[in-house]
C-alpha cells in the first residue's frame, strides 16, 4: 500500500516549496484521424492517399467511382457525384464512416466540352459535399481549389494574396465552377460555424506525369503566341501540392483560404523554349478566335475565353501558407518546368538542360543570399 501511495504522490518543485501538479497530456497518436478523400482514385487524390498511408497515422477511406490502383488495403466506397440525389448517398456514407475530416478532390482539372457534366461535378459536386457534411456533422472539410479563380487581368498586382477579389471572366465556365465551389464553402461556414473549413488554391500542377491541358499545350509542336504579351507563370509539383494538404490536415486550427505556390516565376516564352514548342505570333484578337475555333472544332485544348491566362499574369503569393501551415515548396517553378521538359523532350532538342539547370541553381543561390543571407562565421584565433 505504501508503494501505491508513493506512486500517486504529487511531485514537488526543486526548492521543496508548494506542490506542483502536472496535467495529464493526451497523446494525439492514440486515436487515428479518419480521413475521407473524394476523388481518391484520381491522379491528385491517389498521391494524397499514398502519402497518408506512408505516414501510418491516418485511417483513409476513398469515395470514388473505382478503388485506387494497387492499394487493396484502402477502404473504398462507391460515389458518383453526378448521379441524382448524390447528396443523400453521400450523407449515408458519411453517417456510416463517421470521418474526422473530408478532403474534396473529385474535380476536373482541365476544361471540358461536356460543360454540363463538368459543372455538375466541379460546382454542384462541391455543393453536395458541403450539404451532406453539414447534415452528418463532419467537423472539418478541406476543399481543393485553383489559383486561376483570381482571373488573369491586365491590372493584376505582381503577386495576388488571399484578400484579392475573385475576378475571372464570367464566360470562363471552367474557372467559374471553382469560384462557385468556393461560394458553397463560405455558405457552409455561415450555416455551420462550428465546422472548420480550409480552401487550398493550388497553382496549376506540372510534372512528367501530369496530362492536363496546360501540359499538353506546352508540349504541342506549336501554339499561337499573342503578340506583345509574355505573361509570367507558376508551376507546382504534385509532391508539393500533397505536402500542403498533409500540412493542412495536421493543423486543424488553421481555417480559411491559402494560396499554395512554389518559389519563382517563368515567362511563357521560356516555357515554350524549354519544351521545344514553336510560338506563332498572332494579334491577340486573332489568337482568341483561333483558340475558340479549334475548341469548337473538337481539336483545341481550351476555349478561347481561357486565353486570358496566356495573355495576362495570374501569379499568387504563398506567404500565408508559409506562416500558418508551415508550407514551403521544395521545387521552384523553373525546376518543375525543367524536370518536365527534360523527361518528355530531353533528346533531340537544342536546349542544354544541364547548363540551364546549373544556371537556375546558381541564380537561386544568389537570390537566397540576397534575401536570406547566411550569418558569417568568425574564424577562430582571429581577434575581432
Amino acid at each position: 500500500m505504501a508503494g501505491k501511495r508513493d506512486a500517486k504522490a504529487p511531485r514537488r518543485n526543486g526548492s521543496g516549496g508548494r506542490v506542483v501538479r502536472f496535467p495529464k497530456v493526451v497523446n494525439a497518436a492514440t486515436k487515428q484521424l479518419k480521413v475521407v478523400v473524394t476523388g481518391g482514385s484520381g491522379f491528385f487524390g491517389e498521391r494524397l492517399v499514398r502519402a497518408l498511408l506512408a505516414r501510418g497515422d491516418r485511417e483513409v477511406v476513398v469515395f470514388d467511382l473505382v478503388p485506387p490502383a494497387d492499394l487493396p488495403e484502402v477502404k473504398h466506397r462507391f460515389l458518383d457525384l453526378n448521379l441524382p440525389f448524390a447528396d443523400g448517398t453521400l450523407f449515408k456514407l458519411l453517417k456510416e464512416e463517421k470521418p474526422d475530416v473530408i478532403v474534396h478532390l473529385a474535380q476536373l482539372r482541365s476544361p471540358s466540352r461536356e460543360v454540363t457534366y463538368a459543372h455538375e461535378l466541379n460546382a454542384i459536386g462541391a455543393l453536395h459535399v458541403f450539404a451532406a457534411s453539414g447534415e452528418a456533422r463532419v467537423p472539418r472539410i478541406i476543399l481543393g481549389s485553383t489559383s486561376l479563380v483570381y482571373g488573369a487581368r491586365g491590372d493584376n498586382p505582381n503577386f495576388l494574396t488571399e484578400e484579392h477579389p475573385l475576378l475571372p471572366d464570367p464566360e470562363d465556365r471552367f474557372v467559374r465552377d471553382f469560384v462557385e465551389a468556393e461560394s458553397h464553402a463560405r455558405t457552409h461556414v455561415r450555416r455551420h460555424p462550428e465546422s472548420r473549413v480550409q480552401i487550398l488554391r493550388f497553382v496549376p500542377l506540372l510534372s512528367p506525369e501530369v496530362r492536363d491541358y496546360r501540359a499538353r499545350l506546352f508540349a504541342a509542336p506549336f501554339s499561337w503566341q499573342l503578340m506583345g504579351y509574355d505573361p509570367l507563370l507558376q508551376a507546382l509539383h504534385p509532391d508539393d501540392a500533397v505536402d500542403a494538404l498533409v500540412r493542412a490536415l495536421d493543423r486543424p486550427e488553421a481555417q480559411g483560404v491559402f494560396n499554395i505556390a512554389p518559389e519563382g516565376v517563368v515567362p511563357l516564352s521560356t516555357v515554350r523554349l524549354l519544351f521545344g514548342s514553336l510560338g506563332i505570333p498572332v494579334p491577340h484578337p486573332l489568337g482568341y478566335a483561333l483558340y475558340e475555333g479549334t475548341w469548337l472544332a473538337g481539336v483545341g485544348l481550351m476555349p478561347g475565353v481561357h486565353v486570358d491566362y496566356l495573355r495576362y499574369s495570374c501569379v499568387v503569393d504563398d506567404e500565408k501558407a508559409r506562416r500558418v501551415l508551415g508550407f514551403s515548396a521544395k521545387h521552384t517553378t523553373l525546376e518543375v518546368v525543367l524536370e518536365t521538359a527534360r523527361a518528355r523532350f530531353g533528346s533531340g532538342r537544342l536546349v542544354d538542360f544541364d547548363a540551364v539547370a546549373d544556371a537556375a541553381r546558381a541564380a537561386r543561390y544568389a537570390y537566397e543570399q540576397r534575401v536570406r543571407p547566411r550569418p558569417r562565421v568568425r574564424a577562430q584565433g582571429i581577434a575581432s
